[in-house]
């Protein structure tokens, strides 16, 4: 019963604050599954990271229920879904009243304030999931291919759909 309260307060937490939703909130979940609460390791996390990008639907969802389930099986999974979820939805719906009703200097300072802040969010996701992996598979040819990959998604306008395909097709025959 302690472990599902504090699913409950853990996971509604970070659906509170996980402005920008998605991947930016993987930062907040590494942070508070692994360095505070312990439920898993950090090489099970980013285990977790990599398997959830296997499978459509969003990223930071996926993950609490995998870690909601490690943590109190399947009672943990609905309501670390669930305690996630809820907040950003109560949020939405009265922030967009807000915002559509609302539009003063603040509240562009507010969004704007928001997006950096979910950008340095992700930034900061990134690195610490790219930490984990390189820790875990480190490769100078697959870090270089990353790199490339990279690049190409950004300035060249890769397709991200044809690209990551070529890209996993390439480094499966890389990896020993």
């Amino acid at each position: 019963m302690h472990n599902l309260l504090n699913i409950i307060i853990s996971f509604g937490k970070i659906g509170f604050v996980s402005f920008g939703g998605g991947n930016s909130m993987l930062k907040l979940l590494e942070s508070e599954v692994v360095d505070y609460r312990h439920w898993v390791g950090q090489e099970e996390f980013v285990r977790m990271v990599s398997s959830s990008f296997l499978f459509p639907g969003l990223t930071g969802v996926k993950l609490a229920a995998l870690i909601g389930y490690k943590a109190a099986g399947s009672l943990g999974l609905i309501l670390a879904v669930a305690a996630l979820n809820l907040p950003g939805l109560i949020l939405a719906l009265l922030g967009y009243a807000w915002l559509t009703t609302n539009e003063t200097p603040i509240t562009k300072k507010l969004m704007i304030a928001v997006q950096y802040g979910s950008i340095a969010l992700l930034a900061a996701a990134t690195y610490s999931i790219a930490e984990g992996v390189f820790s875990m598979y480190h490769s100078f040819t697959i870090v270089l291919l990353t790199i490339l990959f990279f690049l190409a998604l950004a300035i060249l306008q890769l397709s991200p759909v044809w690209g990551f395909f070529g890209f996993i097709g390439i480094c499966f025959f890389l990896i020993h």
